[in-house]
């Protein structure tokens, strides 16, 4: 798993905490995938919001939601995505990390 966390998310310590609970989510998904995939997983600004108020438990859920669409499984998982400025808040959440 390759993972891009940019400046725009926030200093090297807000950056560091969203990729290690992106590996520790991948770590406890990654049975899911068919053996040999490459996946690259691109956090978004609002990572940093989702892993400070659910921490492990919301950026696994996201990452589990993710991992869904690619594979075209589909789970119970409920997505708790931040309220962005400029999103529609009645249309279903897409997960976004």
């Amino acid at each position: 798993m390759g993972v891009s966390v940019s400046r725009r998310v926030g200093g090297s310590v807000q950056r560091n905490l969203v990729k290690r609970l992106l590996r520790e989510a991948f770590t406890r998904e990654q049975y899911r995938l068919p053996i040999g995939t490459d996946i690259v997983v691109i956090a978004r600004p609002h990572a940093y919001a989702l892993a400070e108020r659910d921490g492990l438990a919301g950026v696994h859920t996201a990452l589990s939601a993710l991992i869904d669409r690619a594979t075209g499984t589909e789970s119970q998982a409920v997505v708790a995505t931040p309220n962005v400025p400029g999103s529609d808040a009645e249309s279903p959440a897409e997960p976004r990390l």
